[in-house]
């Protein structure tokens, strides 16, 4: 995902400590801006920006609930010409955490005590770094926000219908929203597990509620040894994608940070994913037993160089409402959400693509699953 996020400048990246420099000659050096920097700090400026998936979250939410409406929205007797009420997201669990970007940004927006977060990710650092730095002191809304050191697949809601093995429920309740971003479902190699993990998910959304996650594609997307970077300032941000397997769908992918004293740290992060394709995600969700599932793409518009210059963060005021319909329009027209991450990232404005549509070279996309309730589900399925 790509755009930095809120939160300090490039100027405040820094660990606080970490290695000291090597001693030359009897003296120690000064340590390089790659020794001292906090490399979840550098991910979180280079790679997310949670401001932008709130909204994007919000948009997709409000298209989506007033599109199936809740079967208590119109009682007897009142106006057919009266909108239905919306139904609000409060409580968001972030699958795959890591430091909590989302669920912060998530709580930080709304003051309302219901408005609440839940994280969930097996590493024990990033959780850690989360409660410390990024919901630490300074930050009144952590109090509405809860981490969870635990496998996204045993962690769930206490009255969740599960089978098979037992679950930890850590007493997180059901969710209006799951996310699952930074590609994280690309960690499920096998296509059963990715099956397992929907199904999960599936099981800990309120009654009427949305998983997302995020995917990546394009021509480009099944292509070897390229590099893209993107200059942050203090330090500059490098892709690396070294290699694509087509018998197994699988990219190894690397991020590196050079820092504006020409020291690097190289291949700081590094991921083996399987690229799957939108229609293998929908149909994944549907066998999970989501009702319905909804895709959003944006498309980059214009080539970028290996060079790419960053652009700041958009105003506020970049971001449409989405699509208030009914969900009656003809099935060519796009519902636009909402602009591109980054000015500067060359991408389209992310729209729900309800057509066929040609293979682009590069594209970013939210797949959405949905859960109804029964008797919405039973009259959708009566229409």
């Amino acid at each position: 995902m790509a755009g930095p996020g809120p939160g300090p400048g490039p100027g405040d990246i820094h660990d606080g400590g970490g290695r000291g420099g090597q001693k030359t000659g009897g003296e120690r050096r000064p340590r390089t801006m790659a020794e001292a920097a906090d490399k979840h700090q550098l991910y979180m400026q280079a790679v997310q920006q949670p401001r932008k998936e709130v909204r994007n979250l919000e948009a997709i939410y409000r298209t989506l609930s007033t599109r199936y409406p809740s079967p208590a929205s119109h009682l007897p007797g009142d106006d057919d010409s009266v909108p239905a009420r919306r139904r609000h997201a409060t409580v968001l669990r972030e699958d795959f955490c890591g430091t909590a970007a989302l669920c912060a940004e998530w709580v930080r927006t709304h003051p309302s005590p219901d408005r609440c977060a839940y994280g969930v990710d097996i590493d024990p650092e990033v959780i850690r770094y989360g409660r410390e730095r990024v919901l630490g002191d300074g930050n009144g809304d952590g109090s509405r926000v809860r981490l969870v050191c635990g496998n996204v697949l045993d962690v769930g809601s206490a009255n969740a219908n599960r089978s098979g093995r037992g679950s930890d429920t850590h007493d997180i309740p059901r969710a209006d929203i799951i996310a699952a971003f930074n590609f994280s479902v690309c960690y499920f190699e096998q296509r059963r597990d990715l099956v397992r993990y929907l199904r999960h998910s599936l099981g800990n959304l309120g009654e009427f509620g949305l998983f997302f996650c995020d995917m990546f594609g394009g021509a480009e997307a099944t292509q070897s040894l390229i590099t893209r970077t993107c200059d942050h300032g203090s330090f500059r941000y490098m892709f690396r994608q070294h290699s694509f397997d087509i018998t197994s769908n699988t990219v190894h992918l690397s991020l590196s940070f050079k820092m504006k004293d020409g020291s690097v740290l190289n291949d700081c992060f590094t991921y083996k994913f399987r690229v799957y394709s939108l229609c293998e995600l929908r149909e994944a969700m549907l066998e999970a037993g989501f009702d319905h599932v909804s895709i959003w793409i944006s498309v980059r518009e214009t080539s970028d160089s290996e060079d790419e210059e960053a652009g700041g963060d958009a105003d506020d005021d970049d971001v449409g409402d989405g699509d208030d319909g009914d969900g009656d329009d003809d099935d060519n027209v796009k519902s636009k959400v909402e602009e591109s991450r980054r000015p500067s990232d060359g991408f389209s404005a992310f729209t729900e693509q309800r057509a066929a549509m040609a293979m682009p070279d590069a594209f970013n996309a939210y797949v959405v699953g949905i859960r109804l309730p029964r008797a919405a589900h039973a009259q959708a399925a009566a229409e």
